[in-house]
């Protein structure tokens, strides 16, 4: 089935995430992934009115003169931009969308073409032509479990966590620079896991970010769930540190202090 399209007046733009040379790009509005945390783009492009309906959000339509616009920018950015990131209101890498692909990998060549790296994220799978463009690019994933029940459940459209991190792996072993998105985390009320089992799960990795699960009442339902996040991130930090990985996130400026008393919750709760 062909991807139905649209038109967009411009497609890069600065970003507030990652400092002042940091832009990013959405060539694809939508996204198949139908990730039910809720998906935060979702909402946003709900909120502006560029979506009616999560089904209609599930349809992903691609940017028909993305590159067009890409050639027309571009020239302007050479000397501003660090780095451009596909995207943060759509995946990348869609999985079993070809087309998303082709036409990432197509931007991913023209702006690496003004000596420009490219930043991906994605919970699809890292195709190979990516990994023969600007090893200045750098490869991220998204995953906050390796449970395949969780998966189905709450990213029905994605690919399974054994392709998504072999790609990632495959990109590490050729040299790339590659982060790890634990974002957005559930709590144990939302599903049980041992945050061990998936920060080994990619233990090669350069970069790992925790962060909580927001826009969902079924967290704060959660009894103590602001200790627990501090805690799971106090994990996370301490796990990176000894395995040589950079972290960020949940209490990545914390430093360690010596433990409290149990019955004074007020510690657990202040930042």
């Amino acid at each position: 089935m062909t991807m139905d399209t649209v038109t967009r007046k411009s497609l890069i733009y600065h970003t507030g995430i990652g400092g002042t040379g940091a832009y990013a790009a959405t060539h694809v509005v939508g996204c198949s992934h139908g990730c039910r945390f809720p998906c935060y783009a979702f909402l946003m492009m709900q909120r502006f009115g560029k979506v009616a309906t999560y089904e209609e959000w599930c349809r992903p339509q691609l940017v028909a003169n993305a590159l067009q616009l890409a050639q027309k920018e571009l020239p302007r950015l050479r000397d501003k931009a660090h780095y451009v990131h596909l995207s943060f209101a759509t995946d990348a890498f869609m999985y079993l969308h070809p087309e998303v692909v082709t036409l990432t990998l197509q931007l991913m060549h023209l702006i690496n073409s003004y000596d420009i790296p490219v930043h991906t994220l994605t919970k699809g799978v890292i195709p190979e032509e990516a990994l023969q463009l600007s090893h200045h690019n750098q490869f991220g994933i998204t995953l906050v479990s390796v449970d395949e029940d969780f998966r189905t459940r709450y990213e029905p459209g994605t690919a399974p966590y054994p392709e998504r991190i072999a790609g990632l792996r495959r990109a590490h072993d050729l040299g790339f620079h590659c982060f790890v998105n634990m974002e957005p985390y559930p709590t144990p009320n939302i599903w049980q896991q041992d945050i061990l089992h998936v920060l080994e799960a990619v233990d090669f990795v350069d970069e790992i970010r925790l962060g909580q699960l927001n826009y969902n009442d079924i967290v704060k339902q959660y009894p103590g769930w602001r200790a627990f996040y501090r805690q799971t991130g106090v994990i996370a930090r301490d796990w990176c540190a000894a395995h040589g990985i950079g972290y960020g996130g949940i209490a990545a400026a914390d430093t360690p202090r010596p433990r409290r008393r149990a019955s004074d919750p007020g510690d657990l709760f202040s930042a």
